[in-house]
């Protein structure tokens, strides 16, 4: 009978300790194609879609949840989960300003797994013209940016500033160099690859600025914080582990120094 009762015991606790499948679901993320990290095609290097991948098996592992990835521009993932279309964002920008999100016509400010990449932005200029190193030099000239990659708080809200969208980061070189405007706002994740393709020949740029913090974004609610903390345990245990530093090597963005 002690026997039975202790193999009753052993049983309990093992199904205890064991990733409970019970309330598995499905979910969905949002991403962006990152030359140099993760594209669509997985051409050139993944390290951002190959940590994606390992922080996700790590967790479908110990929950049973599934998650259904999807590429989409920048501005179009913002918007399905904004508007609870997708679950979740990867790599989004950190943020606490509930302000800005009201602007936006957002109804809540989202909540962040800790941070897994860091950037910011520079400012290119025409290399006969000085160097821009912050938003205020740039008052009473025109400046470009791509469409969903964000800018500065300062030239958002800047009156002073004459300010245009394009489709795509590539694009802004040839607008510069073409003199159609004065200077071009670029996100620090897409410069390695806009330097190999020869597109930056001729501008310059100043110290990054408006410096940022990325990573996985959820809804706050209760099942948005057991995800977050999900996929909080699981990057400290790369972390930890000294697997985040190895995957995350040749990232096209800043890396945390953990």
């Amino acid at each position: 009978m002690k026997k039975l009762s202790a193999l009753y015991i052993v049983s309990v606790l093992l199904l205890t300790l064991s990733p409970s499948h019970v309330h598995a679901k499905n979910y969905s993320v949002c991403t962006v194609e990152i030359p140099g990290g993760m594209t669509k095609d997985k051409e050139g290097p993944q390290p951002l879609f190959n940590f994606y991948q390992e922080v996700i098996k790590r967790i479908s592992d110990k929950t049973g949840h599934t998650f259904e990835l999807q590429f989409a521009p920048s501005l179009r993932c913002q918007n399905l989960f904004f508007k609870r279309e997708i679950d979740i964002i990867w790599p989004y920008i950190i943020s606490g300003e509930a302000d800005r999100f009201k602007e936006a016509g957002y109804t809540f400010l989202p909540i962040y797994s800790m941070p897994i990449i860091m950037g910011g932005y520079y400012i290119f200029t025409r290399e006969e013209d000085p160097v821009a190193h912050k938003i205020a030099d740039l008052e009473g000239k025109s400046v470009v940016s791509a469409r969903g990659y964000g800018i500065p708080i300062e030239l958002e809200k800047s009156t002073k500033i004459t300010k245009s969208i394009t489709n795509g980061n590539e694009l802004i070189p040839p607008m510069l160099l073409g003199k159609r405007v004065d200077a071009g706002i670029i996100q620090t994740g897409w410069v390695p690859t806009l330097r190999e393709q020869g597109l930056l020949e001729g501008l310059h740029h100043g110290e990054v600025i408006d410096f940022w913090g990325g990573s996985f974004t959820f809804y706050p609610d209760e099942e948005g914080v057991e995800l977050m903390n999900s996929f909080s345990n699981t990057i400290l245990e790369l972390v930890t582990e000294g697997k985040y530093r190895d995957m995350m090597t040749g990232a096209p963005y800043y890396i945390p120094n953990y």
